[in-house]
């Protein structure tokens, strides 16, 4: 099972994940709705704010 969140950088607030979520993924904050992408950062994946 993999990770099982993120959190997001913009109001820090806990993003739940499915655990088979893969890098360059988008998901969405449930909290302030801001669109975010996954990267793998070492070992773990954190949510970063979506290039447009």
């Amino acid at each position: 099972m993999g990770q099982r969140e993120v959190i997001c950088p913009f109001c820090e607030a806990e993003i739940p994940l499915d655990g088979d979520e893969k890098e360059g993924e988008d998901v969405y904050c449930s909290y302030c709705h801001m669109k975010l992408r996954l990267e793998k950062r070492g070992e773990k994946m954190e949510a970063v704010e979506e290039e447009e």
